[in-house]
């Protein structure tokens, strides 16, 4: 469930849970298969739950008036939801669409809602999944912090799927025209 960018001193290491407490944990998520291009969560939806992708691509769409624009791909072992219709309870512009046939573990938000009552072992699942949210948003945001060739370098190191990705939504997701993003491949 980590990033192998994580290093010892960070809370996902401090709150280790045992193999066998999975095993109660079970129970409380739903795991299904989605194939390519289906949404998982529609533009002016309310986002209820976590996803945890256990293999292949999704990714984060907005909806800028009649376009939409791609903003963030996933790979395997990473949480998705839409945080702020998520977190805020309300809705959004943006989609969840599966960019590649996947496997996902849901986690709905009940279980946040919960936690008080949850066994110890939902506690620290709780607790590694934020710290795991933590780490890729600061990782997708500070890409685009950068120069337009160092955004368009970096973008593989953070996404291992980069090779799947189209350019228009390589350019929606580094915020650079796709121009730009033909410019970059050529000098690579």
């Amino acid at each position: 469930m980590e990033s192998n960018k994580i290093g010892k001193g960070t809370i996902i290491s401090q709150v280790p849970i045992p193999i066998e407490e999975y095993s109660d944990l079970l129970p409380h998520f739903k795991i299904k298969s989605y194939r390519k291009n289906t949404i998982l969560k529609e533009i002016h939806e309310i986002e209820t739950q976590r996803r945890y992708l256990i293999s292949g691509t999704l990714a984060l769409f907005e909806r800028l008036g009649k376009k939409t624009k791609c903003r963030r791909i996933y790979s395997k072992y990473t949480l998705v939801f839409d945080f702020e219709s998520y977190t805020q309870e309300r809705l959004t512009n943006y989609c969840i669409k599966a960019y590649a046939d996947c496997l996902i573990c849901e986690i709905p938000r009940e279980i946040e809602l919960r936690i008080m009552e949850s066994p110890e072992s939902m506690i620290k699942l709780i607790l590694r999944l934020s710290q795991q949210l933590v780490l890729q948003n600061w990782e997708w945001s500070s890409i685009l912090w950068l120069p337009p060739k160092e955004r368009y370098k970096q973008l593989p190191q953070i996404c291992p799927d980069f090779a799947l990705i189209k350019i228009k939504d390589i350019s929606g997701i580094l915020n650079l025209p796709e121009r730009t993003i033909y410019r970059l491949r050529r000098t690579r």
